[in-house]
């Protein structure tokens, strides 16, 4: 069972064994420092305590409460926390013997109230020796509102990485925030840095549109590989179906109707979320009120990380 809890970890400022962390910041777990000498502090931000995608426990052994707070629209919930929790909810159901998400497959069936508390029901679906795979219901109100199919592996050691090159981009240095249209206190600007790449000027709305913006996380995260998954689909919804309105800008056009209806993830490599990320979204396709975009998440060193899709409805209100 991933330790996957909320609050935790709570001791931010624990030493760690070495570190020198970001540029004028506390260092972080797991980064090299002198030999023989105590590391700085640990400065874990909200995700690295596990806000917004950890899940409590219930008086109802093996279901689990969460909530989650509100994305563009007040009254509805920021579908990337529905995902993260969800996911956490089919960790805390797998056995401790090293197993790690490789693939989720989720269906939005209803928007969630961020007022409210989401449960989350796992099931058990197979239990093999390298492969575990769980189905995991979010209720609201007594209402399914998503369902999530998640596959674990033991990984596999040695073998050998095939795959494309990286995006050529500059790097996030000096790149102004993408967040700026969110309201400063939003949990998604207080907990995860976004700087978009400049782009040409859109001059039409047809074709394939594409966007690339550096991701990662405010303050860092504990080496534990089941929170860092959660926190990567945290951050892969919110940028990836809204790069369908790109070409109108920020703030989007009155009378634009957005919600995910499905979202995909495969988990390539471990991934270091408080480390920066490149995420590129592509909209391939928009029709029938529908969008279909496609992500990728890069290390910087140029290593696929993890590959995202969406499928969102897209609606255009015309007034009379």
């Amino acid at each position: 069972m991933s330790g996957i809890v909320v609050g935790e970890p709570t001791a931010v400022g624990e030493r760690c064994a070495g570190g020198t962390g970001r540029e004028g910041e506390p260092g972080r777990a797991g980064e090299p420092g002198r030999a023989g000498e105590p590391g700085p502090q640990v400065a874990f931000g909200p995700l690295g305590k596990g806000e917004n995608v950890s899940v409590a426990e219930t008086d109802t052994p093996g279901i689990f409460e969460g909530h989650c707070h509100s994305g563009r629209a007040a009254g509805r919930g920021y579908g990337g926390a529905a995902l993260a929790q969800t996911l956490a909810a089919a960790h805390r159901s797998v056995a401790d013997d090293g197993r790690v998400v490789h693939s989720l497959h989720a269906y939005f069936l209803r928007p969630l109230s961020p007022e409210r508390p989401v449960r989350y029901i796992p099931e058990t679906v197979r239990d093999g020796r390298s492969y575990s795979v769980r189905q995991i219901t979010a209720e609201q109100d007594g209402k399914e509102a998503l369902t999530m199919s998640v596959s674990f592996k033991v990984p596999q050691r040695g073998g050998s990485w095939r795959g494309p090159g990286m995006p050529d981009v500059p790097g996030p240095e000096g790149l102004a925030s993408g967040w700026a249209y969110r309201p400063a206190d939003h949990p998604l600007r207080t907990s995860v840095e976004y700087r978009e790449v400049p782009r040409p000027a859109a001059a039409s709305v047809t074709g394939e549109v594409t966007r690339q913006a550096w991701m990662r996380t405010v303050g860092a995260l504990p080496d534990d590989p089941g929170l860092r998954a959660c926190v990567l689909a945290y951050m892969s919804d919110a940028p990836l179906a809204p790069t369908a309105l790109v070409p109108y800008g920020e703030p989007r056009p009155k009378g634009v109707v957005l919600a995910s209806l499905d979202h995909a993830m495969w988990f390539h490599r471990p991934a270091a979320p408080d480390e920066w990320l490149l995420y590129e979204c592509r909209s391939r396709m928009a029709g029938d009120g529908r969008t279909l975009a496609y992500g990728e998440f890069w290390s910087r060193d140029g290593e696929l990380v993890a590959s995202v899709t969406q499928e969102a409805l897209l609606h255009f209100r015309h007034s009379a």
